[in-house]
């Protein structure tokens, strides 16, 4: 490494660790207006995109580099000292604001393509192109003309767009819940994670990718990020799977779909779930209670799935018996910091000041341990957390655009009406194409990013169709999750499959089969209280109780093939149809509006019933079989 490379990799550290200790001060003391906070938000976020630039490649993009850097401290440095003139002249800047602006949208469109690829600056940019030239386009797609320095100026140096919602909720709540995942990396419970693993899965032939679901889980519960979860639970986990007999594919995939999870994993549930909490109007602790039902569902779901897929690889139950003083050792680092975060956000506190008091205790707990970190790793760590949450801010920049451009050109509103439309007033309809449009945008982008634009445009339509807000927002926010396990472009799938060196297609379609149930749980959100923790009739709730778990269980079974051992046909169409009337007794009486839930309910789990009968009996068949063949041949 050169001496340059080596004073920028310095430079960004020292910048990162500048940031968080902004962030960690402001929530103990108010450094300034929110368009401030903002604003220096934005400028640590505009440094760390482009600043690394620096350091290799060829001199033509360190030139590039250096140059985007320096518009960057330039346009914010403006914004801070102009704050009260751009307020003033909103709509209608002068010659240098109208510069700024345009310099600020593109550094953000920028820095978001180098932190996530293409497709989120290449949607900001079809908004874009709209809000300037909407007016020439036919039909119910026309908006009026606005004038070059007016779109300038709502989009980003009147304060609005870049400068609006979106950034805020990066900065004032986001971020530090980023920087608290990103110690994970030092608060020793690697081995916590690993034994517990063990201990889940000891037992089953699965036990290795339980094992990976298990760490997974837990470790979502901090991260609430399902790349950043795979690259740390993913590199002991991919390997010891593969170890114990799974293909690259499978293990990549069990580790993206466990990962995903952790981004519905109450109590931190990633960035889009702040985001919803914003939308909707509640308190982010609502959020975090609503979340707990669905999740425990999904993991229930991936359990099983993980189950029949490693019957399907005949793999053998693993051997090694979990290290109970590991256990005892790692956990108070674990759920002392975690205990703090629920404590504080279900007292009504902030959540960036709940993240701060975490951040200290994991700070504090891992200098208590015998094996404490140095000092250089848990600034790596901070600085590696720094960097993450400069990357979700630059992309929540960047949908502030695309929303200040629904909001002012009523683009937001027509594609509502759209869907509407299109879904002739039933329910269900919207409720598809809802899911399609999430999926969609879920293609590639951070899924903060593709659950904001669901929320801004397809939500609202079917609240207005009917639904309670909490519902729709959740279904909006389940498909925007998933979309990091499925093809083409899964983000989960992708990061796994650089840690297992597999095929990326094979893991991101394994995934997406691993991951059915995400994609199930959502209408049982819509269309049965019951999953919001809301009982309306107890009886109906205690069918819920019974029919969510077994409609992922028998769809699971249905779909690989194996419950207790492979399912022949006639057994699988049980399974099937098991599912199906599970399914059925959740959402019947709200769609076809007939009572036939409780016939549904019995149905399925009679046909589920007679299809484990049957494993079981051919089982006991086997073991007599075996059995009396090795006596006969002692």
């Amino acid at each position: 490494m050169s001496r340059r490379d080596r004073f920028v990799q310095w430079a960004v550290t020292a910048t990162a660790l500048a940031m968080v200790a902004f962030h960690m001060i402001n929530t103990q003391v108010l450094m300034g207006s929110t368009y401030e906070l903002q604003n220096v938000h934005l400028f640590f976020a505009l440094v760390l995109a482009f600043l690394p630039g620096l350091a290799g490649g060829s001199r033509v993009s360190r030139i590039v580099a250096l140059v985007l850097l320096v518009a960057g401290i330039g346009g914010t440095l403006y914004v801070g000292f102009s704050i009260d003139h751009l307020q003033m002249v909103l709509g209608f800047p002068e010659p240098i604001d109208v510069a700024v602006g345009v310099v600020l949208i593109l550094l953000v469109i920028e820095a978001t393509r180098r932190s996530w690829g293409l497709p989120l600056p290449i949607v900001a940019m079809v908004f874009l192109a709209y809000f300037f030239f909407g007016h020439l386009v036919p039909g119910p797609l026309y908006h009026r003309a606005f004038s070059f320095d007016y779109v300038i100026s709502y989009l980003s140096v009147g304060l609005t767009g870049i400068y609006g919602q979106f950034l805020s909720i990066s900065a004032n709540q986001i971020y530090l819940f980023v920087v608290f995942g990103a110690l994970f990396g030092v608060l020793g419970i690697d081995a916590l994670l690993s034994e517990l693993g063990k201990l889940a899965g000891r037992r089953l032939r699965s036990g290795p990718g339980q094992m990976s679901v298990v760490s997974s889980s837990l470790v979502g519960m901090i991260t609430g990020a399902s790349v950043a979860n795979v690259a740390v639970t993913g590199a002991f986990t991919i390997p010891y799977m593969k170890k114990r007999g799974y293909s690259p594919e499978l293990a990549g995939a069990i580790e993206a779909t466990a990962s995903t999870g952790g981004q519905i994993m109450p109590p931190v549930m990633g960035a889009a779930a702040f985001l919803m909490a914003f939308f909707i109007g509640i308190p982010y602790v609502d959020v975090m209670l609503v979340g707990i039902v669905p999740a425990v569902l999904f993991y229930i779901g991936v359990l099983f799935s993980v189950h029949c897929a490693s019957l399907s690889e005949n793999i053998d139950a693993p051997t090694e018996r979990a290290d109970m003083r590991a256990i005892a050792k790692g956990a108070p680092s674990f759920l002392i910091p975690l205990g703090i975060i629920i404590v504080l956000l279900i007292r009504s506190y902030a959540p960036d000041v709940a993240a701060f008091w975490a951040i200290i205790a994991a700070l504090a707990l891992s200098m208590l341990r015998s094996d404490r970190p140095k000092l250089s790793d848990l600034l790596h760590c901070m600085a590696g957390g720094a960097l993450i949450g400069a990357k979700i801010a630059v992309s929540l920049a960047v949908v502030g655009l695309i929303a200040q451009t629904l909001i002012t050109t009523g683009l937001g509103s027509k594609i509502a009406g759209l869907i509407e439309l299109l879904s002739m007033g039933n329910i269900v309809l919207a409720l598809l194409l809802t899911m399609i449009v999430a999926i969609i945008l879920g293609c590639g982008v951070p899924p903060a990013a593709a659950y904001s634009l669901v929320a801004i445009t397809a939500a609202p339509s079917l609240i207005r169709m009917g639904l309670d807000p909490l519902a729709a927002h959740f279904f909006a926010f389940y498909f925007a999750i998933m979309s990091a396990v499925t093809p083409p472009v899964a983000m989960g799938a992708l990061a796994a499959s650089a840690l297992s060196r597999g095929s990326y297609m094979a893991t991101s379609m394994k995934g997406f089969k691993l991951a059915i149930s995400g994609f199930i749980i959502p209408f049982f959100i819509v269309f049965n209280p019951v999953a919001r923790l809301q009982v309306e009739q107890l009886d109906l709730a205690l069918g819920a109780i019974i029919a969510m778990p077994l409609s992922l269980i028998a769809l699971s079974a249905t779909l690989y093939g194996y419950l207790l051992t492979r399912l022949t046909r006639a057994e699988r169409m049980l399974t099937g149809a098991s599912a199906l009337c599970a399914f059925g007794f959740m959402t019947f009486r709200q769609i076809a509006h007939l009572p036939l839930e409780w016939p549904m309910l019995v149905a399925s789990v009679a046909l589920f019933g007679t299809a484990v009968t049957r494993q079981v009996t051919e089982r006991r068949s086997l073991a007599r079989q075996g059995k009396s063949l090795s006596t006969s041949e002692t």
